[in-house]
């Protein structure tokens, strides 16, 4: 079989680096999304994922670091490790003292970021595309991924950091204590189930010897994927990284046993006495992990449901009904079966068991009655748009590649995904929601006025 150009350019570019570093660079898989964009990815001997994807749109680079980690590999008595890291991944190394990435990273005009999720954690930066650039961030990446200086001092720190940023977003946040009430209720046994920023008890019992075993757990070669996109010479990229990145050893991962989340077989009911002056609703359901064909449906019906002011959802509930002032949605894009969320902003003195009837009715008469190929064609086009807009920068770009990689071993997924939404008939839209949105699968959670408890 004839290799195309991309293939031939890719490949000679690791064999290339390969000589150059003294470590070995093998082309995995190449990609070609349109006339402008094409990705590969690399594997290096220690396990490294690398994925490069050359961007001559602008003279700059985006460089992520993604690890396979994220609250759902923590304890169920002992949350918020994987957030908790992410700040300490920007204090010291063995190699660089406490502010001299920070310092680094200013000087040469960018702002370094990261970010923790369920399934995922990562760093990020953006840069001017030039050699002593790359060759900057290449060193200080590669080192803190295995030389952090982790002690009692800055694990206190950091500790009071994230506390208080827990009382920020969710103690003390109305949106973020409904969240984390959802997720509760929804799911029993799967460790999608406790936040991200993890329970107060469980940071104040954290010790500094646990954050030391989690980073050799987890921060190694071998749960890591490199991505990389910007307006840079492969072969010098690769030779770069291969020098840095090579000489590190792989580590043994041990993740915690993963629970499936069972179905759910009768409906769920939690009211929460919050701080708000009319109630806010959410029903939420058990929904596909994102890699599936049903999660193309429930995008395309979240869209009809929810999006908009012409959505269905929004028309029914704050235009004819009067009963709310706003609707939202969430699908979750998680790598194994996550939810779909509605949320509801009510009116002052409606009523939220009315609310929780009128979204039930109009969810049963979407399964009884179909959908049209208008809000077929709308849901497509706007999430066409969407995944385009998410595409023009090499930022973008990259937060695709890594996500769809780290999540499901695959950077392609993401720029599939039109192709994945063409294939979703009107029918499949309904079966989906016929099998979602059932009362016994339903979790509802209620916020309403303090004064509401009397």
């Amino acid at each position: 079989m004839m290799q195309s150009d991309d293939t031939a350019s890719f490949r000679l570019s690791a064999e290339k680096a390969s000589i150059n570093s003294g470590f070995a660079v093998q082309l995995d898989k190449d990609y070609r999304y349109n006339s402008q964009l094409c990705a590969a990815r690399f594997r290096l001997d220690n396990g490294l994922t690398i994925i490069f994807m050359p961007d001559r749109r602008a003279k700059l680079f985006a460089y992520q670091t993604w690890f396979r980690v994220g609250s759902r590999d923590e304890s169920p008595t002992r949350t918020g490790l994987a957030h908790l890291f992410e700040h300490l991944m920007f204090k010291g190394t063995t190699t660089y003292p406490t502010g001299v990435f920070d310092r680094e990273m200013e000087k040469l005009g960018t702002q370094t970021n990261a970010a923790t999720w369920v399934d995922w954690t990562f760093y990020m930066q953006t840069l001017a595309a030039r050699a002593d650039n790359l060759q900057t961030i290449i060193d200080f990446e590669s080192d803190r991924m295995v030389n952090l200086v982790v002690d009692e001092e800055t694990f206190r720190s950091e500790l009071e950091v994230v506390k208080n940023e827990r009382r920020m977003v969710v103690d003390d946040s109305v949106g973020g204590t409904i969240s984390e009430t959802v997720f509760k209720t929804v799911f029993q046994k799967h460790s999608y189930r406790w936040p991200t920023i993890g329970y107060m008890e469980h940071l104040d019992a954290t010790s500094v010897e646990e954050l030391r075993a989690f980073y050799k757990a987890f921060y190694a070669p071998n749960n890591a994927t490199l991505v990389v996109a910007g307006d840079l010479d492969c072969e010098d990229f690769l030779t770069r990284v291969a020098k840095a990145y090579g000489p590190l050893e792989s580590q043994k991962v041990s993740r915690p046993e993963r629970l499936p989340e069972p179905e759910q077989t009768t409906p769920r009911d939690e009211v929460l006495h919050l701080e708000v002056t009319a109630p806010q609703v959410v029903l939420a359901f058990q929904a596909p992990a994102q890699s599936t064909d049903g999660f193309a449906a429930c995008e395309i019906l979240s869209e009809i449901l929810v999006s908009g002011e012409s959505s269905r959802l929004y028309r029914r509930l704050v235009i004819e009904e009067k009963i709310a002032l706003d609707v939202s949605g969430y699908l979750a894009p998680f790598s194994d079966p996550g939810l779909f969320e509605i949320g509801v902003q009510g009116r002052p003195g409606s009523n939220p068991e009315r609310i929780v009837e009128i979204v039930q009715e109009e969810l049963e008469r979407l399964g009884a009655q179909g959908v049209s190929d208008k809000e077929c064609s709308k849901a497509r086009n706007t999430l066409e748009l969407s995944l385009l807009l998410g595409l023009k920068d090499a930022d973008g770009c990259a937060e695709a590649l890594g996500h769809f990689e780290t999540n499901f071993g695959d950077f392609t997924l993401g720029f599939k995904s039109m192709g994945r939404w063409e294939k979703v008939s009107n029918d499949s839209v309904v079966d989906v929601s016929r099998e979602i949105f059932q009362v016994q699968k339903r979790s509802v959670v209620t916020a309403v006025p303090r004064e509401s408890a009397a």
